[in-house]
């Protein structure tokens, strides 16, 4: 490391001090990250060594600055990022940086410079390296060595010769399609220089590190994104562990595939899922081409890239787009294995190993159409405003509806009333969070060429603005507080009375303490009211439309979910040889979770209550609250009889007075089941019939018994 990046926490001694600040900074952002989600999954976290020097390859990077402290969460060894030396130099990011033993690095976008002028390609083919510029100031502004950087990074090409202000010459030919278009307009394109970067004290620091045995994190992708699959991984990994290993056989380095996998990654209290991958050991082979240089050392790199790739793979979920990604959640959620209830790190293992059946069978009919249905199925969500996990909650009639609907409600009373302060307090924290975040989100969108909607920025700026916003809050609540005490009009002095003799730091103090106290019940009793209000929608449509009609979309469900479990039951063994005897859950490894606390254990206990009452309700009632199945099934697995495609335009053709009126008669509420469209045309529907009979569930690759 240069002298003017050397880390003042750095000790050569690695002294004890030096780990206690590492230690502490680190515990305060993993409890402060900790406070915005949710919850935090782990998996085969025992797969992370105990000793030995790891490189952490940790992707994708969805989150900016949150996705290092997910891993220092977990990890069970001290790990040390390579982080932007851009960031590093600015003051409150490098601050932290530098207590957590971060490792800068220079990135070549960061130093780049607009030209002067603009660049064309004169004769690509006669002279594809011949660089003509117009109003350009070639000879004032670069240097040879320097690099010439297209917008959109079309492309990039080293400078080897300047020949005048207005010609140079590049190392080679930028092919791209981008870069052709770009450089063969009449009037040229705009372009950027970098200097060249000498990386040579980034990875000696590095190489110390690992010679110690300690753990380095690197995020290969080279910057944050908010795209569906990862971005081609850059070399630097490969480069630094075959360039330790090179220069120390006997260091024993394993590379530890890293994935992380948010719910809802800009999303205050959402979930998030770390998964650990196999460790890799550098392959003897690749190391003795690296030796050689050259194109066998270029070869060794690119080699070791794919197969961290693979690794990586294994451990995230990779679909081209955001639709698709919806369509195979969509497919898992009706996937019926026989053990209903899944973690949450075992819910993503399941959407990993549909992408890859989904990837391999796209093409095949019945995978096509029960594509289609399940996009049908989507837009019916979305038209009644629920979720998938919601359409069992309206297999209950009328009477049982309105119960649990009251019963709801009052508990919703409950929680709400718990939670109201603390909400109030905060509200200030939640407009200036939410305002200034997406500011910073619509920057950074500007500014890159890869994100999509850049809400990888989002959570970043959330955390670092309640950082600020808070204290300063509270501090100011306290202040009042104290101030009221003080000068208490007469109608307020019965209340004030009993702390009025107290010393206003005392005062200021408690105040202090009762504000975070009140702030944090209601985080935690506001989450479960918000999931009281979400269940509170089903109810209310089984009132208004009444079981004949949420019977049909109940029905639906059902029979999508068994097309899908059939259909994984049939393929599964072409892609998993060991499909009759797979247990996920056992391959999961540990699945652990952060650990709750009193106010947690609290609000938990609450909602256990509020469940056993509704049991109660249900049995008082005598009504099940499962509809049940019918006997009749089509023959074969794969003669679908999808609902009608048309569903959404019959749906937006009926009047809203339509689903307000309740049937008066079978008649009616035939008519209006064709209306609906829920479950298609009248020969779809479940009748005895059929001739055919439910077959018993199989127990197949994602079976969690």
């Amino acid at each position: 490391m240069s002298p003017s990046n050397k880390d003042p926490l750095d000790c050569a001694d690695d002294s004890a001090q030096t780990f206690l600040i590492y230690d502490l900074f680190r515990a305060f952002w993993t409890r402060v990250v900790g406070l915005f989600f949710r919850e935090v999954a782990v998996r085969n976290s025992h797969l992370i060594p105990k000793s030995g020097p790891i490189i952490f390859v940790v992707a994708p990077h969805h989150n900016q600055f949150v996705d290092p402290v997910i891993l220092l969460m977990h990890a069970s060894r001290r790990v040390y990022y390579l982080t932007a030396a851009a960031s590093m130099r600015r003051k409150f990011i490098g601050f932290y940086g530098r207590c957590l033993r971060g490792i800068p690095v220079e990135r070549q976008q960061d130093l780049a410079k607009t030209g002067a002028g603009t660049i064309r390609l004169d004769d690509r083919y006669a002279e594809p390296t011949l660089i003509t510029g117009i109003n350009t100031r070639f000879t004032e502004q670069l240097k040879v060595g320097m690099k010439i950087l297209l917008p959109k990074s079309a492309g990039q090409a080293r400078i080897d010769e300047i020949i005048s202000d207005t010609q140079l010459r590049t190392s080679k030919e930028m092919k791209e399609l981008e870069a052709l278009e770009a450089l063969t307009q009449s009037e040229g394109t705009p372009y950027k220089f970098a200097p060249h970067i000498d990386q040579d004290d980034m990875y000696r620091a590095v190489y110390q590190r690992l010679n110690n045995g300690e753990c380095v994190g690197i995020f290969p992708e080279g910057g944050s994104h908010d795209r569906t699959e990862m971005l081609p991984l850059k070399a630097g990994a490969t480069i630094m562990a075959l360039g330790a290993t090179a220069a120390n056989p006997e260091l024993g380095l394993k590379i530890v595939p890293t994935g992380l996998n948010y719910f809802h990654p800009s999303k205050f209290r959402s979930r998030a899922v770390i998964d650990f991958g196999q460790p890799i050991d550098v392959p003897s082979d690749l190391l003795d081409k690296y030796r050689q240089g050259g194109d066998a050392k270029r070869q060794a790199c690119n080699d070791l890239l794919e197969i961290v790739t693979d690794g990586l793979k294994q451990v995230t979920l990779n679909t081209p787009d955001y639709e698709t990604l919806k369509l195979i959640q969509a497919g898992r959620r009706l996937y019926q294995p026989t053990q209903h209830s899944l973690t949450m790190a075992q819910q993503v293992e399941l959407t990993r190993r549909f992408i890859k059946g989904y990837n391999t069978y796209r093409d095949l009919p019945e995978v096509k159409e029960l594509r289609d249905r399940v996009e049908d199925y989507n837009m019916q969500l979305r038209y009644y405003g629920i979720r998938d996990h919601q359409v069992e909650t309206m297999q209950v009639g009328r009477a049982q509806a309105g119960a649990l609907f009251l019963w709801r409600l009052l508990w919703l009373l409950i929680m709400g009333l718990v939670a109201l302060p603390g909400t109030v307090l905060n509200i200030p924290v939640f407009i200036v969070t939410g305002v200034v975040s997406k500011r910073k989100a619509k920057a950074a969108l500007a500014a890159s060429t890869v994100k999509v909607r850049a809400r990888d920025v989002i959570a970043t700026w959330k955390i670092l603005i309640a950082l600020v916003l808070v204290p300063l809050l509270y501090t100011v609540y306290s202040v009042l507080a104290v101030f009221f005490v003080r000068r208490a009009p007469a109608w307020a002095q019965p209340f004030t009375a009993s702390v009025a003799g107290w010393p206003s730091f005392a005062i200021y103090l408690c105040s202090w303490a009762l504000a975070s106290f009140m702030s944090y019940t209601a985080l935690v009793f506001g989450e479960q009211a918000i999931d009281i209000v979400k269940s509170i929608r089903p109810l209310f449509l089984t009132l208004i439309l009444g079981q004949e009609h949420t019977d049909l979309l109940v029905a639906q469900r059902e029979d999508l979910s068994n097309d899908i479990t059939e259909l994984v039951n049939e393929l599964g063994p072409k892609i998993y040889p060991e499909f009759s005897n797979t247990r996920v859950k056992d391959q999961l490894g540990d699945d652990k979770t952060m650990h709750p606390n009193i106010i947690n254990e609290s609000a938990d206990a609450f909602h256990r209550k509020m469940r056993e009452g509704e049991q109660a309700i249900r049995q008082r009632i005598g009504t099940s609250a499962k509809r049940p199945k019918s006997p009749a099934r089509r023959g074969s697995k794969y003669k679908f009889n999808p609902p009608t495609p048309s569903t959404m335009d019959q749906l937006n053709s009926i009047s809203p007075l339509e689903f307000l009126i309740s049937p008066s008669s079978n008649e009616h509420s035939g008519s209006s089941g064709r209306k609906m469209g829920l479950v298609g045309d009248s020969q779809n529907a479940h009748s005895s019939e059929t001739g055919t009979s439910t077959p018993e569930p199989q127990k197949g690759l994602f079976d969690f018994s």
